[in-house]
């Protein structure tokens, strides 16, 4: 046996036989529902409830608050026990709690169609007792308000949500986390709940629209659901039939599939026998067509929307009537809507400076919040020679796929479960990893990965943010006028994701079916090495973790890539293919330190064009890829301290450091988490866990509005609350860094490095640095791809470690702790101590 040390890895170069990959799974049943812990019944929400009991609501107690303890998410329901008579409910879900105080909750989210309700708000007219429930979800919150609207009385036996996602909570979960501080045991949770509640089971979305054979496509509470078969369309007229069952109608034209677009909402007559009490006609005038620009009306923080302008229809628009409507842009950029032959209005883009979008993009149907509506009878042709480019009666269930609104046809990952329900390809990075140590669903993560190789562009791209409701395989390349191939360095992120999916489940079968199109991606890749410089140039607008041109986040993200990707080619025997990803590779990382290494500074340059400046990715990458020899990492590390801001470090030097605006980012600063252990700071990255995820955790009344029991988006540099307001998602796997780097580093448990320790067939435990942060004990555990768990409870006692490691038959490894190496082989059990300094 040869042991070789690298930077605190041990590599065993043992050969090992192939195994499937150990899948942990659960199928949800009827009876798996998510209920309120607390309840608090008064004239307004209250942070302060007691335990769930019946409640009643009535003109002096109107409003009742749900807390449900951490993030959940399903389709809600209520069981009404008694009514005074016929009575109206207003019902606001929030992940952090002032959401409840805000007139769209936390929301809305038209972002896309989201695969569930796009507002966070939702009223009900209840007449009876017994189960009322919604129809569509609402994908991640812990609170929720209900208010009386109206006179009269209603009771409660329960409230709660049909569950959408995994109802297991950390402590059952497969893979494990313990030590003597309570605070990074709570820590893990984090990015443990934030996966369990983005990753969804197959069909658990279900389908946001219903398609009726007579009356067609019938939507409500969504945003304009887009037809895939329109993307490339431009300076078109679009005509369909639209009855309003309830409030307007809405549509939007010249549309990506995400994103602004021109958006226009036809709001009836509203009948004071139909219209809730609480419908704001300040925002949706009777009679009119609201034309906007954006993804909503509203402004939504980051996602800037605006009303352009309100035109009166000049008749009463009636509630169950058909009217034929008219929409079209002109070469000359003039929009012009039409009801029947009447023209409400034809109006110059130019005269809105606000809408910048040109006149394509695709075209969709919905309808604003609390409103429903039926669409039946498209037809699209060219505005100027009339010729026809589209007809669909919108009465075939085939509709579903086309616009993206069918059940969710793979289990995925999402961004995160309230917002960005969208499968993001960058993004799913850190979620890759943390499901081995977590949850384990190899089947999720295989989905995940599956889902946006579905996806992929012929020269080798991936969709980087597909959206859940299309069929990808036949449709990947009318994405791409839409944006969907943007962040072209998340080619890069997600090549990295392949490989540490491979890494920690000995997914090889799969791996080598989608062996051809994730080398068809890596040749993108390495067609993005310039051959002047020897760095990678990608093309596009910017890139996500860095510089676009000769950046050292991006270039050193390349090298870990194709190390990753040469990796699964060894396990795949593809050796030819190893040794050319290796070769790339090698070059690449001589490249980066040859022209964006600063001697003077100490650290690896933002880019070729700017050497001065850091970021965090740069450092992260070029650390944990290997390009760094121990000196120049030891010394990226110090210069660290120009990053250093509030409770972790700003992404770059360029950021100011006296903004209080100024967000702190969990995803980058997780990278960054593994560079520190790697170059040997292991107390910093400890303090780091702390300082930057400890925020995330209950505790006082401030830390209760916005602790949901998951990892966060964003963390403001001074206030330490989240990032984005209302908009910032409190369940973020992106954030769950610590969640695997406790398991890997903390604890010390993870695979070899290479082929051989994939699936864990070659295992290290490697606890020095858990002792170096002040643990005197730790446990670990995580499911391996050999028929059983992996194990390691260690505990310090008078300079002994006492160390347990449990693990199947027929797997090998090596317990390391400074100079100390003892290698395991051929038992389920180790028990031992071994000498540790003091």
């Amino acid at each position: 046996m040869i042991v070789k040390r690298l930077a605190r890895f041990t590599i065993i170069a043992l050969e090992g036989a192939l195994a499937s990959p150990a899948v942990h799974s659960r199928t949800l049943k009827s009876a798996d529902v998510f209920l309120p812990v607390g309840v608090g019944v008064g004239s307004a929400p209250q942070i302060q409830t007691g335990r769930f009991v019946p409640f009643t609501l009535d003109q002096i107690f109107s409003v009742a608050t749900l807390d449900y303890g951490v993030e959940r998410a399903g389709y809600p329901f209520f069981d009404v026990s008694s009514l005074s008579g016929p009575v109206q409910i207003e019902v606001k879900y929030s992940e952090p709690f002032d959401g409840l105080n805000h007139p769209f909750g936390d929301g809305p989210y038209c972002y896309s169609n989201q695969m569930g309700n796009s507002f966070r708000v939702e009223t009900f007219n209840v007449t009876s007792k017994g189960r009322l429930a919604s129809s569509l979800l609402q994908g991640g919150q812990k609170w929720q308000s209900m208010r009386l609207l109206t006179n009269g009385t209603i009771s409660f036996s329960n409230v709660g949500y049909e569950a959408t996602i995994d109802t297991i909570e950390p402590e059952g979960l497969p893979g494990q986390f313990s030590s003597d501080d309570e605070t990074l045991n709570e820590i893990w949770k984090l990015g443990a709940r934030a996966a369990t509640a983005a990753c969804v089971d197959k069909s658990t979305q279900k389908a946001i629209w219903e398609v009726d054979p007579v009356k067609g496509v019938f939507a409500r509470s969504l945003r304009p659901s887009l037809s895939v078969k329109a993307t490339s369309f431009a300076n078109y007229t679009l005509e369909f039939d639209t009855k309003i069952e309830r409030g307007g109608s809405w549509w939007s034209v010249a549309a990506p599939i995400s994103g602004s677009a021109y958006t226009m909402l036809l709001t009836g007559e509203l009948p004071e026998n139909r219209r809730f009490a609480n419908t704001n006609t300040t925002l949706t005038p009777p009679n009119t067509i609201s034309l906007g620009y954006g993804v909503d009306f509203v402004n939504q923080t980051t996602l800037a929307s605006w009303t352009l302008d309100v035109f009166k229809v000049p008749f009463p628009v009636r509630e169950n009537t058909w009217y034929r409507i008219s929409v079209s842009l002109s070469p000359s950029r003039y929009l012009s809507v039409s009801i029947g032959s009447t023209q409400v209005f034809n109006v110059s883009m130019t005269t809105y400076p606000l809408a910048t979008g040109a006149f394509s993009g695709s075209f969709g149907f919905g309808a604003y919040q609390d409103q429903a509506a039926y669409f039946m009878n498209a037809h699209v042709y060219d505005t100027i020679n009339g010729s026809t480019l589209y007809l669909n009666n919108l009465t075939n269930q085939d509709v579903l796929a086309e616009y993206g609104t069918q059940a969710n046809i793979e289990s995925v990952c999402l961004d995160g479960p309230k917002r960005d329900r969208l499968v993001w390809l960058g993004d799913f990075l850190h979620t890759a990893r943390i499901i081995p140590v977590s949850t384990s669903r190899t089947d999720q993560a295989r989905g995940t990965l599956q889902f946006l190789l579905d996806s992929q562009l012929p020269d080798g791209q991936l969709n980087i943010s597909p959206n859940l409701g299309y069929e990808l395989k036949s449709t990947a390349t009318a994405f791409a006028p839409s944006g969907s191939f943007g962040l072209p360095d998340y080619q890069i992120l997600g090549l990295i994701s392949f490989h540490d999916h491979v890494r920690s489940s000995n997914d090889l079968d799969w791996a080598q079916s989608a062996w051809p199109q994730w080398q068809k991606q890596i040749d993108w890749l390495l067609r993005r090495i310039n051959n002047s410089t020897g760095l990678v140039t990608l093309t596009g607008r910017f890139a996500f973790i860095g510089a676009i041109d000769g950046g050292s986040a991006v270039s050193c993200a390349a090298v870990q890539g194709l190390n990753g990707a040469a990796d699964v080619a060894t396990g795949l025997g593809d050796t030819q293919s190893a040794t050319r990803y290796r070769t790339a590779a090698a070059s690449l990382a001589d490249a980066i330190n040859a022209r964006l290494w600063n001697d003077k500074s100490g650290a690896y340059g933002f880019s070729l064009a700017d050497l001065e400046d850091i970021s965090v990715m740069g450092t992260a990458f070029c650390i944990t890829s290997g390009v760094a020899s121990s000196n120049r990492t030891a010394r990226s590390l110090a210069a660290l301290s120009r990053l250093r801001l509030g409770p972790g470090y700003k992404d770059y030097t360029q950021l100011s450091s006296t903004d209080p605006t100024v967000n702190i980012s969990p995803n980058t600063n997780g990278f960054l988490l593994s560079a520190l252990f790697l170059g040997n700071a292991s107390a910093r990255a400890g303090e780091l866990i702390k300082s930057l995820w400890s925020p995330m955790l209950p505790g006082t009344q401030a830390r209760n509005k916005t602790a949901v029991g998951t990892s966060w988006e964003y963390v403001n540099s001074v206030t330490l609350q989240p990032g984005l307001s209302l908009f910032t998602s409190l369940s973020h796997p992106w954030g769950g860094a610590p969640t695997y780097i406790l398991t890997e580093w903390v604890a010390g448990l993870r695979p070899a490095i290479g082929s051989k320790g994939f699936g864990y067939r070659r295992w290290i435990v490697a606890p020095e640095t858990g002792v170096q942060i002040g643990l005197k004990s730790a446990s670990a555990k995580v499911v391996t791809a050999y028929g059983g768990d992996l194990s390691v409870e260690w505990k310090v006692q008078s300079g002994k470690m006492h160390v347990n490691i449990r693990a199947p038959t027929g797997t090998d490894g090596c317990f390391v702790y400074g100079d100390k190496v003892v290698r395991l082989s051929s038992k389920s059990v180790y028990e031992f101590s071994v000498d540790i300094p003091v």
